[in-house]
């Protein structure tokens, strides 16, 4: 018997795709969910974690090509970038980097069939009044990043983790389960974080074992 021909998944960003929690003395990357939850669709896959912390998306850029050309070729890149910008500036305008997550996602396009746009989560500090820039920035560019992926159609699968799993409007309890500071998340945030993804892409493994 043949064997099942393997779904590659290439996970691509900052410490959210690393999966840096307690201080960065450990990692939990929500691939870990990911890679745990797909098999039960009966499709052989094999997850790629290429998470750096501490990167922009400026670093990311150059970074891309690299892991494409090093690790491919794969059936779906998932990019999440953005959180390590929004601090690097408080100007209010989120054009610039839109911009760079879009070409991001060109370049994905280029070497992949699909890609997943994961819109950038809330962090404690938009709560702070002297950064509420940081807040209308973010809010910009999850809207352009939302706008583009409907634009493209079927080629760029939005998956919205800043409504699905917010930092603000959960209970303190549920925000002490899921958020570990004002950036990152709990091991148990990023296995959230997996089951969102999930939910988003699932269709395409269903859709690929119909064809």
């Amino acid at each position: 018997m043949a064997a099942r021909p393997v779904f590659r998944i290439l996970a691509f960003g900052d410490s959210l795709t690393e999966g840096w929690c307690d201080f960065g003395t450990k990692f939990h990357p929500y691939t870990r969910k990911l890679q745990a939850l797909i098999p039960a669709l009966s499709k052989s896959v094999d997850v790629v974690n290429r998470g750096v912390s501490g990167e922009t998306t400026d670093q990311m850029s150059e970074r891309l090509p690299l892991v494409l050309n090093k690790d491919g070729p794969f059936d779906l890149v998932i990019i999440l970038g953005g959180t390590n910008d929004l601090g690097l500036s408080l100007n209010k305008d989120g054009e610039p980097l839109f911009r760079r997550l879009r070409s991001l996602h060109e370049l994905a396009l280029r070497h992949s069939p699909l890609s997943v746009a994961v819109t950038i989560p809330e962090t404690g500090y938009e709560a702070m009044d002297r950064f509420t820039a940081l807040r209308e920035k973010r809010s910009q560019v999850n809207a352009l990043l939302k706008q583009y992926v409907q634009d493209c159609g079927s080629k760029i699968i939005l998956s919205d983790l800043s409504t699905k799993l917010p930092r603000k409007s959960l209970s303190h309890e549920d925000r002490r389960k899921f958020w570990a500071d004002d950036l990152h998340f709990t091991p148990a945030g990023y296995d959230r974080m997996g089951e969102i993804i999930f939910e988003d892409i699932k269709h395409c493994f269903i859709e690929s074992e119909e064809t």
